[in-house]
């Protein structure tokens, strides 16, 4: 029995490996409209179909089924009735669940059937790469908008059973790819999230190998990604919108990413306006709020008034400086008025001296001259 346990085992795990190996060479979809809607057949090597069929538990090879549709004005892209492009919150992702099937690419080639509401849909965690659709317009240079959407499928687990969660870590699990494009060609600066689109095409490809990690490029555990600290405002993944690109449940609610101020600040209020109503919340806020303020403004009220105490101070120095050094040049220029008119007293009373000296001196003696007719008697 347990060599029978064993072989049945190994046949499924083998199974698996070809039946992803089937899905990996060819595009398992089925359009339900064109341009608008399709659906796309995924399946999942890590995951085997469970239901519970007269209490016992089946285990049959497994893929997922995802609808994308336009909506009726072709400007929001729904991924299982849930808008993806662009999303209904900037800042919390959209919830993805999944139907469940056990048939084969092949098998999903030939389906007549196209509702598969009544299956058993799992919750999903998944990785998305998609354009900001939210922030700005087009450029004045671009009159065309083809955006491209990357999905890859992290992890699934069961509403019913919570603790039934499988990581699909697979590298021969394939992706998703959908290239949208615009009807008709748009003026520039036209917003974004106005722009009518169609489905141009839809693939689907196995996972980009990633030599660094060998692994995948797209598919990280929950474990492996970067921790979420309350001094961070969103804890983004990217720096632009969508921000977030790998979306599991528990790190996400109606407040957006666990962890961050932004979650804490808006969960504060959820429950304030749960507990007392939309407007007593707003009053108590606005209370709140001066009541935080008022230490700021005091304190900007003394630094304010401290320095212009200090310019007043200063202006006070400066002019009493003023002031003495006008006093002070007034003293040395009398002192120097004085000094002068000293100076030109003495200069004129020592010419009036010399002059007086001049006149009073007497002439020399008059000598007659000589002659030599006087001489020579």
């Amino acid at each position: 029995m347990v060599t029978f346990t064993r072989f049945l085992l190994l046949s499924l795990h083998l199974l698996s490996l070809v039946y992803a190996d089937e899905d990996s060479t060819s595009e398992a979809l089925e359009w339900l409209e064109a341009e608008r809607s399709v659906l796309v057949h995924l399946p999942t090597p890590d995951l085997f179909f469970c239901t519970y069929i007269l209490n016992l538990l089946t285990h049959l090879l497994f893929a997922f089924i995802f609808n994308f549709t336009l909506t009726p004005d072709n400007r929001t892209l729904l991924l299982n009735d849930e808008p993806i492009l662009p999303r209904a919150y900037p800042h919390i992702p959209t919830p993805l669940r999944a139907y469940q099937t056990i048939e084969t690419t092949s098998d999903f080639a030939r389906r007549s059937r196209t509702n598969v509401t009544g299956d058993l849909a799992l919750d999903l965690d998944y990785y998305m790469d998609a354009p900001d659709t939210k922030s700005g317009s087009t450029s004045i240079y671009n009159t065309n908008y083809n955006p491209r959407l990357q999905i890859d499928i992290l992890r699934a687990s069961t509403p019913t059973y919570p603790a039934y969660s499988t990581p699909l870590s697979s590298d021969s699990q394939n992706q998703i790819w959908v290239w949208l494009e615009d009807l008709s060609a748009h003026p520039p600066g036209t917003p974004y999230h106005s722009i009518a689109l169609r489905v141009k095409r839809v693939k689907v490809d196995r996972r980009w190998p990633d030599t660094d990690s060998k692994g995948t490029k797209t598919y990280r555990s929950l474990t492996s990604l970067k921790r979420c600290y309350i001094w961070s405002w969103l804890c983004a993944d990217i720096e632009e919108y969508p921000y977030y690109q790998y979306i599991y449940r528990e790190n996400f609610d109606q407040y957006g990413k666990k962890g961050s101020m932004r979650h804490f600040l808006t969960s504060i209020w959820g429950a304030l306006v749960k507990v007392m109503g939309l407007g007593p919340a707003i009053v108590l806020l606005v209370i709140s709020g001066i009541i935080m303020l008022l230490p700021v403004v005091y304190g900007v009220f003394i630094s304010v008034k401290g320095v212009v105490g200090m310019y007043q101070r200063r202006t006070q120095e400066v002019d009493e400086w003023v002031a003495d050094e006008e006093v002070e040049g007034l003293l040395r220029y009398d002192t120097y008025l004085e000094d002068s008119r000293e100076i030109r007293e003495e200069e004129v009373s020592e010419e009036e001296g010399g002059k007086m000296t001049s006149v009073e001196e007497p002439p020399p003696p008059y000598s007659p001259m000589k002659t030599e007719g006087s001489s020579t008697l």
